[in-house]
Parts: structure tokens; sequence; C-alpha cells
């Protein structure tokens, strides 16, 4: 059999595998719920604008609008044909993917490692392609669960907003799909990463965790550095640090087409990088 073939069963029976499982639907009841309650919250916000004049609501919305996207012209001009509730909201759920990511995806190595059942797969397949078809089905789960959000987020800004294009509304749904797609693909690289590292589930998620909190660690370091340096300070090495970071490259998604290339360049540099280094740890383990 091919390694393509080998690929493609491996990701079917772990698609199947993860479907039967009730935490696909526990997540998406998460993941649907925290986007709801940050959505009320903005919404509250929103109405509070707009309670204070039209002139007023305009002003804090291109505030707020200039905060999401700097000083991306391009992108600002096309967010603000949006109702505000969506780029703030799906800004918000950006945060949560990764989270999201790695309760989904933790024990897709480890599990079968910590059973030794692996043992008896790797009988049957390369353990490139273990590895390749068990991320692919964790990639298909996590994009159709990115796209039910994505459609309520949209449906509901609908609501907000008359007369928008119908045409203008489904591309730039469709683009926060892209962008958030090329940042959950180089988070679930991450996992499969943390996952062939570990022989349980329990220390999968610990280190996808602590690998998280060290890459917002060192965005936000960075990213203090930078706005010093912006407010007039001394400018440091410091600075780069973030770029380090894949939660760096996050606020191009919502940027304009060459933000947004820029970050899924960066994602797909971030997940080939994370599952090279998953496929050499996997490939050398004794199993």
């Amino acid at each position: 059999m091919s390694p393509i073939a080998e690929t493609l069963t491996v990701a079917r029976t772990e698609l199947l595998r993860t479907l039967r499982n009730a935490r696909v639907l526990v997540l998406l009841l998460l993941f649907a719920t925290s986007t709801a309650l940050v959505g009320l919250v903005v919404g509250l916000l929103t109405r509070g604008l707009d309670a204070q004049g039209p002139e007023a609501a305009a002003a804090a919305s291109a505030g707020i609008l200039g905060f999401l996207v700097g000083e991306d012209g391009g992108a600002f001009q096309r967010l603000s044909e949006l109702p505000l509730l969506v780029p703030l909201v799906f800004r918000a759920t950006l945060f949560f993917v990764p989270l999201f990511i790695a309760l989904l995806g933790y024990d897709q190595l480890s599990a079968e490692l910590s059973t030794g059942s692996v043992r008896y797969l790797a009988v049957r397949a390369r353990r490139a392609s273990i590895l390749g078809g068990k991320f692919v089905a964790q990639a298909l789960v996590m994009g159709v669960l990115l796209a039910v959000v994505i459609a309520g987020l949209f449906v509901a800004g609908a609501g907000l907003r008359s007369g928008l294009q119908p045409v203008l509304y489904a591309e730039a749904a469709g683009r926060f799909w892209v962008g958030g797609a090329a940042l959950a693909f180089g988070y679930l690289a991450l996992t499969t990463l943390s996952s062939a590292m570990t022989a349980s589930p329990g220390g999968s998620l610990l280190l996808n965790l602590g690998a998280l909190f060290g890459f917002w660690l060192l965005d936000g370091i960075g990213g203090r550095a930078a706005l010093v340096h912006r407010m007039g300070g001394t400018a440091s090495w410091i600075e780069g640090l973030r770029w380090l970071s894949p939660s760096a490259y996050a606020s191009g998604v919502l940027g304009s087409s060459t933000a947004l290339l820029t970050s899924a360049a960066a994602y797909a540099a971030f997940g080939a990088v994370f599952l090279a280094a998953a496929w050499a740890v996997f490939r050398a383990r004794d199993i």
C-alpha cells in the first residue's frame, strides 16, 4: 500500500474514532458557548455605543477597529463594512482556539503509546502515515467546528445591520475561515508534537498547555518591548522575540490580503516545523 493510501486509511479510522467520542460534541458546545458569551458582552458594548448617538458610535467603532488592525487601511475599510460584533468576537475567539485544539487532540498519539496498541497499527502502516493520518483527521474535525462557529457568528451579525451585500458578506466569512484554519494548522501541529513526545495523555496535555503558555509569554514580552519603543523608548532586541511565537501572527488573520497571507505563511512554517519534529520523535520512539 502506498504511503498516501496508508495515511488516508489511518485518517478515516481516526476520524470515525474521534466522531464517536463525546468529547467532540462537548468541545463544540464549549466553543459555541464561549463565542456566544463573548458575543453577548460585545453586543451589550455596541448597544451602549449606539445609545450615545451615531457620531459617537462611529468614532468608537473606528477606534476599536483601529486597535484590532493597527495601520492596515485596507483591513480597516473592509472590516468597517461588517457589524462590529463580527470582527471583535472572532478576534477574541482566536485566543481560545489553541486551547480547544489542545483539548481535542492531546491523546491522538499518546493514548496508543500509553497502552502499547500503536505497535499493532505500526505493523500495517508506516509511522509517518500513522502520524499524518491522525493529524489529517484532527484537522478535518477542527475545520468543521470552526466553520460552524463562524457561520453562527455571521448569522448573528447579519441581524444587527441591514443592507449587507450577501456575496461580500459570505466572502468575509470565507476569509475568516481561511485565517482561522491557518492558525489552527500551526497549533494542531504543536498538539501532535506534544502527543508524540509523551507516553500518557495527561502528560501530553500538560506539555501542550505549557508550550502555549510559553509562547503567549514570549509574545507578551516582545509585544511590551515593541510598545515601549513605539511610545518613544529605546529599541531593544527583545522586540523580536514575539515573532518566535505563533500567537504574534494572530492579528494578521483580520488584516488585508497581504497580512492574511503573511500570517498564513507563518502558521504554515510553524506547522511544518512542529510536524517535522513530531515525525522525528515518533520515528525514534521504541514502541
